[in-house]
């Protein structure tokens, strides 16, 4: 089976859509399909097809737009049996949005700016933004049409989203939660628990939940110092030092960057404290889960319907800060953690990378069968 793809940057290492799309490619590949990736840059991947479009850069809103055209132009040129899209594109077979529905990202997203004033100016600048006008209606665009087959929500959370956007109903989802490389991203044999190691990962801190993290961890500070924050990931860490040293924790967090064995920190790491405004399922609460990490997370995150009061705990809002600290607090009980942490690998052990392709496997044949 032809099977296409559309992703404005084919490279695992820039973000999570592109990271998903490159291993759902390669694991399509291994499966003996053919598999075409259409995007503007990539890298070049032995048996895989590039087809790279002509697309600029700047300003933003050019590039969404001309990526969604010059999407629709290209595939006359290169046709495939089944096409694959993210939001991105027009012409498109099934459809799977690793954002969610923008309206309600926009929403939370202005939320988790910590001022007032932030956020009326944020939410002025959206309302207004060219780009996320564009993306909107691309992204609206096939399923307002009715022109894609099936519609692959990531988690139940975006389906109960989408459902009452676009008015659908049950029939029109498959629910393919996101897959783990669960023999990369594994449970460390020794532990030393000292202090507690308490991980957060991101890309982007505010959205995250970085600032009523360290709320909490300075109210927890008042009782126990034994605990280290460990911050891993490309974020603004200047934004946040102001607010390390009003809460007197600026000897218990560290910063690390971005780094190019993710694992191995989280091995290293006793739980993961990620109480996100919005993520339509946090690829980084499965790695923690798959690592046999006791995983802290808020409603607002569609992975959060993996954790149950056995695997962690999933609080309402991230600013519910005595809700926050009361979870951390607890997980300092060397045996429930132990316990917790089992009970996450366990399981996400039903969520690998090897059954999500299963299921998109078996629902890219379901369409195509049907043409």
């Amino acid at each position: 089976m032809k099977i296409g793809l559309a992703i404005y940057n084919f490279d695992p290492k820039k973000g999570g859509a592109e990271r998903y799309t490159y291993d759902l490619s390669m694991n399509l590949l291994k499966r003996g399909h053919e598999v075409f990736i259409f995007c503007a840059n990539g890298i070049e991947i032995p048996g895989i097809h590039l087809v790279r479009m002509n697309t600029p850069s700047l300003p933003r809103w050019l590039r969404t737009l001309s990526f969604a055209l010059n999407h629709k132009k290209y595939l006359k040129r290169v046709p495939v049996d089944v096409m694959l899209g993210f939001g991105n594109t027009l012409d498109l077979d099934v459809y799977q949005s690793h954002g969610g529905v923008q309206r309600v990202w926009m929403e939370r997203e202005v939320l988790s700016y910590d001022e007032p004033k932030e956020r009326r100016l944020k939410a002025i600048l959206l309302k207004n933004n060219i780009n996320q006008k564009i993306q909107e209606w691309i992204a609206e665009y096939p399923i307002r049409k009715k022109l894609c087959r099936r519609i692959i929500a990531i988690s139940d959370m975006v389906k109960k989203h989408m459902a009452a956007h676009y008015n659908l109903c049950d029939d029109d989802f498959h629910v393919v939660y996101n897959g783990v490389d669960t023999k990369r991203f594994r449970p460390s044999e020794i532990k030393q628990a000292d202090i507690l190691r308490i991980l957060f990962s991101a890309g982007n801190f505010r959205l995250k939940g970085l600032h009523p993290l360290l709320i909490a961890l300075g109210e927890l500070s008042k009782e126990r110092k034994d605990f280290h924050l460990f911050i891993m990931g490309r974020g603004k860490k200047e934004r946040y030092e102001g607010l390390i040293r009003n809460m007197n924790v600026t000897g218990l967090v560290t910063f690390l960057g971005e780094q190019a064995s993710p694992e191995v920190v989280y091995r290293e790491s006793h739980i993961l404290v990620h109480p996100t405004f919005y993520d339509a399922c946090s690829l980084t609460t499965m790695e923690s889960m798959a690592s046999g990490l006791p995983t802290i997370t808020t409603g607002w995150n569609g992975a959060s319907a993996l954790i149950s009061e056995n695997e962690g705990y999933v609080i309402d809002e991230p600013r519910n800060v005595p809700r926050l600290t009361s979870a951390i607090k607890s997980l300092f009980d060397n045996n429930l953690r132990s316990t917790m942490g089992k009970n996450a690998r366990k399981k996400i052990e039903g969520y690998t990378i090897e059954k999500n392709v299963d299921e998109m496997e078996k629902i890219l044949l379901l369409v195509n069968s049907k043409q």
